[in-house]
């Protein structure tokens, strides 16, 4: 049925505009019959007290005394505050009507008074009837364009979405260049926008990712350490090189079968249930040894989603520890040895147990002999400790090294003499040399002093030098000693090595360890060639002097030991890359070699 709550709502702004002041009573009137005549309802308007004020009935078949009663029962319940509606009011006629009632309210929100309207059913059912008929009429003469603007609507709608139906698809398989149509009007077009601005997100999305996954395979693959990571059901995801190298792996089918011990998965296990870390040693078959850490990886809420092991290489620590420990109690023998001695000495002194003057003189030689061989062993672990530590630089220059080596085998021609043995000298055409030529007399007084301690009487030393192929000359100094066993060879330059217990006792043990880091820190080669019993070979090289540019300054090479065995002799050498030198304008004849 009729709604007549907005027509009451109407007449009450009206009625409030009139009682504020805000219109005539004649354009109130006015207004009253306007809305009468226009909804041809009899409007009935009271005070606070029920007293009726305006009666408008223009425009309509109702009269007053058709509903005087019912008027009187419903604005009491209105003028209580309560807005009434009846939907099938009898009217005295006979007749039935509609009618609602509401409140008229001051700005506190008491009642002043009531509105009432009613409208006769007749009335409503005919205009409902006469709209009825001119909507039929109107729908079957728009029918069948509406039928058509359906059908090309329709068409227009279901296209776009098709297409983004089928660019959906298309980036579910990875495919984001694909692109719904924008153009669409409206919410489609909406969708579309928003779908392939979708694809753009989800594309960078996947961009991003990939680029992280790549920086964490080249991070992984840069380390030297080992890395194995499994999630949080025990599988593999992750492993580097590195873990593959250690473990002899050139392609991983099963990743699992990567680390072939289970107790190191177990372990994994292990930390994942107690989520605390775990370290373990852990030894290879090739004698490599690692020492494997594992640590829980968790999420925010504490859960461990994995485990990530990271296994390091230590043999290296552990032979440098090895060798440390071993310095250590060799510095310590070495030390011990005459101080024992010169203390075993003086107490006898000291007590006055020895009288007689020639004993004493011969305690005092064997104690200045010790004191001496003390003195030399500190002075060659500082030399030695000088060198590897790389404060130590290299005064290259011009070198007259066939001078150099006829000087330095006149130094030693008289000890030679002493102790029966030949000293020999074989230079073949040389040219200078671009060196150190201090240390070069250095390394040659540590390679005759090792010789003259090895070589027997009536044994000989032979001082050579050669060019080579390329721009190095190869210096050597051979003897005719009792040789060096071949398991020796690969330790002959390590510090306090010493081969069998053959060889005469004295030398610190120090000279060759000092000899291959002169050898280093100029950027050259020495090897070893010696054969069991017939004697042993040192060669070193030195550059040529190319031209009158000579060079004065800092020199530092790494070095590499390779070793070669060859019938009854082996071989073992340091190489290096040439060090840069500093270049000045120097002749090559302005300095000789001091001697000695």
């Amino acid at each position: 049925m009729a709604n007549l709550e907005p027509e009451a709502e109407v007449t009450r702004q009206i009625y409030e505009e009139y009682k504020n002041g805000f219109m005539t009573e004649e354009a109130f009137q006015r207004l009253i019959e306007k809305q009468t005549l226009s909804s041809e309802s009899a409007i009935l308007i009271s005070d606070a007290l029920g007293k009726i004020l305006i009666v408008r009935n223009i425009g309509s078949t109702v009269e007053m005394q058709d509903f005087g009663e019912y008027y009187r029962a419903e604005m009491q319940n209105v003028l209580r505050g309560q807005t009434v509606e009846n939907n099938d009011l009898e009217l005295l006629n006979g007749e039935t009507a509609v009618s609602v009632g509401i409140p008229v309210r001051d700005t506190d929100g008491n009642v002043t008074g009531g509105i009432l309207i009613i409208k006769q059913i007749k009335r409503i059912q005919s205009a409902f009837n006469q709209l009825n008929n001119v909507l039929t009429g109107t729908i079957f003469a728009i029918l069948p364009v509406v039928m058509l603007l359906v059908a090309f609507s329709t068409n227009r709608l279901s296209k776009p979405l098709h297409d983004m139906s089928n660019a959906a698809i298309e980036m579910s398989k990875g495919r984001f260049n694909v692109r719904a149509n924008e153009k669409a009007s409206g919410e489609i077009g909406i969708l579309a926008r928003a779908l392939n601005t979708l694809c753009d997100n989800l594309a960078q999305t996947i961009y991003q990712l990939q680029s992280e996954k790549r920086q964490l395979n080249q991070l992984l693959s840069s380390f030297t350490d080992g890395v194995a990571a499994i999630d949080n059901i025990g599988c593999l995801t992750h492993y580097n090189p590195a873990l593959m190298k250690m473990f002899g792996a050139v392609e991983v089918k099963v990743p699992m079968d990567l680390v072939p011990d289970a107790t190191i998965w177990e372990m994994f296990r292990e930390v994942y249930d107690s989520l605390e870390p775990a370290s373990m040693h852990y030894s290879l078959p090739n004698e490599r040894a690692l020492w494997i850490t594992i640590v829980p990886v968790t999420d925010e809420a504490g859960e461990c989603t994995g485990v990530v092991g990271l296994f390091k290489d230590v043999t290296d620590l552990e032979r440098l520890e090895k060798t440390r420990r071993d310095y250590v109690a060799n510095v310590s023998h070495e030390l011990r040895t005459p101080l024992t001695a010169v203390r075993g000495l003086l107490e006898p002194l000291s007590d006055g147990m020895i009288t007689d003057e020639e004993t004493k003189q011969r305690y005092y030689r064997i104690m200045l002999r010790e004191v001496i061989r003390l003195s030399r062993l500190i002075t060659d672990m500082l030399e030695l400790s000088r060198l590897q530590s790389g404060t130590e630089h290299m005064e290259v220059h011009a070198v007259n090294l066939e001078e150099l080596l006829q000087d330095t085998r006149q130094n030693y021609l008289n000890e030679a003499a002493q102790r029966g043995i030949q000293l020999n000298l074989e230079l073949d055409p040389i040219p200078f040399a671009m060196t150190d030529e201090d240390r070069v007399e250095q390394l040659l007084v540590i390679l005759l002093d090792n010789a003259m301690h090895y070589t027997p009487e009536g044994g000989s030393i032979t001082i050579g030098a050669a060019q080579t192929a390329g721009d190095r000359i190869l210096v050597s100094v051979t003897d005719t000693g009792c040789g060096i066993e071949p398991e020796d060879l690969s330790h002959i330059f390590e510090r306090f090595f010493k081969t069998d217990k053959s060889r005469r006792e004295g030398g610190t043990g120090l000279g060759l360890s000092i000899a291959k880091q002169i050898v280093d820190k100029l950027g050259e080669n020495i090897f070893v060639e010696s054969s069991l019993g017939e004697g042993t070979s040192f060669h070193f090289t030195v550059k040529k002097y190319i031209s009158n540019a000579i060079a004065l300054g800092p020199v530092g090479a790494g070095a590499v030991i390779e070793q070669d065995s060859a019938q009854n002799g082996a071989k073992q050498e340091r190489s290096s890359q040439d060090a840069p030198y500093e270049v000045i304008q120097r002749k090559p004849h302005d300095k000789k070699p001091k001697k000695r």
